[in-house]
């Protein structure tokens, strides 16, 4: 009996090290996306002005796919975009961040809005490579740790 709660044990802590290794390389692949969107949102709309209905029509991505889905239920581009900020995770300031950017998406001139993504693009590239870097750091040592721990677990139970 001891075994298997010592097995269940190594089981748990092994899964949760696995599980916030992917946590934070989830982030990082999230911040990539959103930076590249903003990216094509760059280029888009210098090349044919337009609109963030358009926008989002056309941009790939989780962020991008949960916003349509707002649109497609009849919500306008702007609440669809402030609903799919809602349902991002909020601990590490991503939701906050596109939030304020659709607030201010489209309130000024075709110039005004350009200078206004390419902040963003910047601050997100910027996330981006700080959340890379903490996965390339802590990644492997957050999935080692969690080994340790159930080892330890199930040696004491043992």
């Amino acid at each position: 009996m001891r075994l298997l709660a010592a097995m269940i044990a190594l089981c748990c802590c092994l899964l949760e090290g696995f599980r916030r290794s992917r946590e934070l390389k989830n982030r990082a692949l999230f911040l990539g996306e959103i930076s590249q969107m903003l990216g094509n949102f760059l280029i888009e709309i210098r090349c044919s002005g337009l609109t963030l209905d358009e926008l989002i029509c056309r941009a790939d991505g989780r962020f991008a796919e949960l916003v349509r889905g707002f649109i497609d239920n009849g919500e306008d581009a702007k609440s669809a975009w402030e609903n799919a900020c809602s349902r991002l995770p909020q601990k590490n300031g991503e939701a906050a961040l596109l939030a304020e950017l659709g607030q201010s998406i489209g309130t000024s001139d075709r110039e005004g809005t350009l200078r206004l993504i390419g902040s963003y693009a910047e601050r997100f590239s910027e996330m981006e490579r700080s959340a890379r870097e903490a996965y390339t750091r802590k990644g492997k040592a957050v999935m080692q740790v969690g080994v340790l721990c159930g080892i330890a677990a199930a040696v004491i139970i043992i």
